[in-house]
């Protein structure tokens, strides 16, 4: 019996540190997702003469990745 009783408190301790320490980056990702936003994407092998994209994703000619374009 109290056995189980130690594993429970045990368990339970456990879950409590994980939880309360689990997410320690969390205000950073939310100015990364606000910096994300502006951003803009185009293809690096420039297939379609400059043209940009709000979206990551890949080149409809050449099916690259697209890369985050530069900001002047």
């Amino acid at each position: 019996m109290k056995k189980g009783i130690y594993i429970l408190s045990f368990a339970c301790l456990f879950t409590i540190g994980a939880l309360s320490t689990g997410c320690g980056d969390c205000e950073n990702s939310t100015e990364q997702l606000e910096g994300d936003a502006n951003a803009t994407y185009q293809c690096p092998m420039d297939c379609e003469g400059g043209k940009t994209y709000k979206e990551a994703g890949s080149c409809p000619v050449c099916k690259m990745d697209l890369a985050e374009a530069e900001t002047s």
